[in-house]
């Protein structure tokens, strides 16, 4: 009889002294099942080499772990298993626990050889973050006496079906496969797709199809336009039969390349359908676009994207992908060694379809945005926003070849004299009233020398004639009328403070200072000031709806009225709307003066950055007419009354014209 055997008949228990009388109650008690799990006795050396096993494993130990020589490398063997369930974000089970503990009767005639016990287990995994795959499992252990006549040990004698109890021999393998769910669509106010599926074409190379793959993917490159020594290497490290995805193109310009790409060896067009846009250009920043996810997506979805899922990859795609994108179906299944043999799925987790997204876009006025910003001299970023509601109508980003950065919602400018929207604000309601005489000489000094653009003056002149002309030094002068903290509460009130718009953006710094000259270049929009062209138009559309303006770009469908801001003093808003009129008639704002659709209020800006001297500049106009409030800017442009305010004259003019 095993040395187990006779402890559990006889009940022995040993009790030996030790440092400081503490009692130590040996190896083979036999109390009741611990914990409710039947056999595992608290104390006996299986017991612990068990729960020791389960871990073990769970903490990705197993190497730590006692074996038999059978076993070889327990944790190499386990890992060979298991990497595949990676692919949803899994490396160690999530849970091992030991739920009984049974002796494994010897072979028949076999009395002598060392006792055996096997550990049922209960083995969870958690899937794509929280898909939970659980089943039953099982290991034995052996006891090995000690060489010196000590205490016996027990090993863990692990073979492939302890993983999972269908492995049935090396070079079995656990995987994961995926199917996409039902993508949610980009839907307007009207109910339309803005962004729906739509066909394309998808050019890829399959290494086996051709004789060099090397080469083809090189002549594949050179003819859609990639790198070729990056496709190449794709290709030839891909396995033979893999089809390598080269690049996707709508199928309406697929035409232009069929004749180049059709029967080149190895290469493989198939046809397809995904989310796409009316068109390559159309909000394109804004609305993003879907692909197979990288490393860096995957790794900040935590587990609900894996690389090679559908997933959205930039702006509103990436940004609402969870809700888009729904959860794709997960299988999981055993690969057999032998190539002939059917796989067995384990588990299924089905899809779940993505959700349609209800956004304010409106087509017509981001057409014309994009229109207006097609001749622009530089990359140029033109935004909409409509002030009785706070709905986005237009990001745009322009002109074609420079619209892939989102620099109408994430860019980061110092805004110039547009900021003097927001200065007025709060110089009208400390004291100041456009009847005001402020000089505007040609220079000013507070904490540092400050000059208008040009050197121009206009000396002893009402407020609304500095506010019309953009006269740098009239404004800098009243740097003690208001404070640093009044001029950037002025400015959150009209758009400068944290916004929840669904997608990143840059919503303007206007920091508080105790520098005397930084906050006189704060009060010009220069010194530390920054806005994107989305805060400059919200400035203008809370001025228009006097209301601090609360902008929305995705409806929700459980409270979809929009939310009306706080409303704003009425007195410095008249004013200020007429200050904003005066700018047009009389000031720097007159490429806006005769356009059709009404009255249009502005107010341009030519805002300095960079160290060279003279200074470059970024041009800026931003305003409102009726119900429609804008900001444009273009980069690098020489002034906001040359450049910006005819590319706003333009996008009126096309709104009106229908």
């Amino acid at each position: 009889m095993s040395k187990r055997n006779a402890a559990i008949a006889g009940g022995v228990v040993l009790v030996i002294a030790i440092v400081g009388a503490a009692l130590w109650f040996g190896p083979f008690r036999n109390d009741d099942a611990d914990d409710g799990r039947p056999g595992m006795r608290d104390g006996d050396p299986a017991a612990v080499a068990a729960d020791a096993f389960a871990a073990a494993w769970q903490g990705g130990s197993l190497g730590k772990v006692a074996a038999t020589s059978a076993s070889g490398d327990v944790a190499a063997r386990t890992g060979a298993i298991v990497a595949g369930l990676a692919a949803a974000g899994a490396t160690d089970p999530t849970e091992v626990e030991v739920t009984s503990l049974e002796e494994v009767p010897p072979p028949e005639g076999a009395d002598g050889d060392p006792a055996r016990v096997r550990a049922a287990l209960d083995v969870t995994w958690t899937l794509d973050g929280d898909r939970v795959w659980t089943y039953e499992s099982g290991v034995e252990l052996v006891e090995q006496e000690a060489a010196d006549g000590g205490d016996p040990t027990w090993l863990v004698d692990w073979t492939p079906a302890v993983v999972h109890p269908r492995v049935a021999q090396e070079g079995e393998r656990l995987a994961i496969v995926r199917a996409a769910a039902e993508r949610g669509e980009l839907l307007g106010a009207d109910g339309d797709a803005i962004v729906g599926l739509r066909p394309v074409v998808v050019v890829g190379i399959q290494p086996s199809g051709s004789a060099d793959p090397a080469a083809t993917a090189r002549q594949v490159a050179g003819i859609v336009g990639v790198d070729p020594e990056a496709l190449a290497s794709r290709v030839t490290s891909a396995a033979p039969d893999q089809v390598v995805s080269v690049i996707t193109f709508r199928e309406e310009a697929f035409g232009a390349y069929d004749s180049s790409l059709r029967g080149l060896p190895g290469v493989v067009l198939t046809a397809d359908e995904i989310p796409l846009a009316p068109s390559r250009d159309f909000a394109r920043a804004l609305l993003g676009s879907v692909g197979p996810a990288t490393e860096e997506i995957a790794a900040a979805s935590q587990g609900r994207v894996q690389v090679g899922d559908l997933t959205g990859l930039s702006g509103l795609q990436l940004a609402q992908d969870e809700v888009l994108g729904g959860r794709p179906a997960l299988s999981v299944r055993l690969d057999r060694a032998a190539a002939d043999q059917p796989a067995t799925v384990l588990e299924d987790f089905p899809a779940v379809a993505g959700s349609d997204l209800t956004i304010t876009l409106d087509p017509r006025v981001q057409t014309a945005a994009e229109d207006a910003l097609s001749s622009a001299p530089g990359p140029a970023a033109l935004v909409a926003i409509r002030p009785s509601t706070g709905d986005v109508l237009a990001v745009a980003n322009g002109p074609a070849g420079a619209d892939g950065f989102a620099r109408a919602t994430v860019g980061r400018y110092p805004p110039g004299s547009t900021f003097k929207v927001a200065t007025t604000f709060g110089l009208l309601q400390h004291g100041v009233t456009p009847d005001t005489v402020i000089a505007c000489p040609p220079t000013t000094v507070a904490g540092k020398e400050f000059k208008n653009a040009g050197g121009f003056a206009l000396g002893d002149v009402p407020f609304r004639t500095d506010f019309a002309r953009s006269c740098n030094t009239a404004f800098v002068s009243q740097y003690r009328t208001i404070s640093s903290q009044d001029l950037t509460d002025a400015a959150a009130a009209l758009g400068y403070r944290p916004i929840d718009l669904g997608v990143p953006l840059f919503e303007g710094s206007v920091p508080v200072t105790d520098s005397d000259a930084e906050h006189a270049s704060d009060m010009i929009g220069q010194g530390k000031v920054e806005a994107s062209p989305f805060v400059v138009a919200l400035m203008s559309a809370s001025v228009a709806a006097g209301r601090s303006v609360e902008p929305r770009l995705i409806i929700d469908p459980a409270s979809p009225e929009p939310v009306l801001g706080a409303e704003l003093p009425a007195e410095p808003i008249a004013q200020l709307q007429a200050l904003m009129r005066a700018v047009v008639t009389d000031g720097t704002g007159g490429a806006v003066a005769d356009v059709p659709g009404g009255e249009v209020h502005g107010k341009s800006g030519t805002a300095e950055y960079g160290n060279e001297d003279p200074p470059q500049t970024h041009a800026w106009f931003t305003g409102y007419q009726g119900d429609v409030a804008f900001a444009v800017l273009v980069e690098g442009g020489s002034s906001g009354g040359g450049v910006a305010a005819p590319i706003a004259a333009r996008f009126l003019t096309t709104l009106a014209q229908g």
